[in-house]
């Protein structure tokens, strides 16, 4: 009898997936804690918690797209997503450097700068950590689409929200996203198909 095993199929594994919705998790907890307002933010201690849950909860997400199929739209989406993350950790250095100023004085005066340097302020502020983060996450989740319409077409919702609304409407087109990519796994299931035998 011969026993052979079939090539074995590229993709993400049960535990990408779970780091991912974990990562999603961790960068939703760090939107709500954004979003209690720049008082709130200013004077949480000894670190700046929400933009270490948000820069934390990105870097999670690489993994899960780094293994999606070898096909032309999962490459796009792997730059995207790469970009995309570069963007968040650039806008929480900088929002680590807010954080730490001594007063209003201060941050008034940087963000007047930033704000006049289009190089930094666009790509980690305004266009970075939304539209392409977003379109990232848009693009990771098609590779489900035959499985998961309805998962699908809830990232995609979730990611036209992102790019769209602010503050709290960001929270919900995350948790948008995240619902959409639990559909997406529990569909197309969790764990990877398991390598097939043959034999004669």
């Amino acid at each position: 009898m011969n026993v052979a095993k079939a090539a074995p199929s590229f993709g993400p594994s049960h535990g990408d997936k779970l780091a991912f919705l974990f990562g999603l998790v961790l960068y939703i907890l760090g939107q709500v804690l954004v979003n209690l307002g720049p008082d709130f933010v200013s004077a949480q201690r000894p670190v700046d918690y929400a933009h270490w849950l948000l820069l934390l909860g990105s870097l999670f997400f690489l993994p899960f797209v780094a293994r999606l199929a070898r096909t032309p739209l999962n490459l796009v989406a792997l730059i995207t997503m790469a970009l995309g993350v570069a963007a968040v950790i650039g806008m929480c250095v900088l929002d680590f450097i807010f954080w730490s100023l001594p007063d209003d004085a201060f941050e008034t005066e940087l963000a007047q700068r930033l704000t006049a340097t289009p190089a930094i302020w666009s790509p980690f502020i305004t266009v970075g950590p939304n539209y392409i983060f977003g379109l990232a996450l848009a693009l990771s989740s098609l590779a489900f689409f035959r499985e998961s319409r309805v998962g699908t077409a809830l990232a995609l919702a979730g990611s036209v929200v992102i790019a769209l609304l602010t503050q709290w409407g960001n929270v919900v087109g995350y948790l948008l996203v995240l619902v959409g990519y639990v559909l997406d796994f529990r569909l197309a299931g969790l764990r990877r198909p398991s390598a097939q035998l043959t034999s004669d």
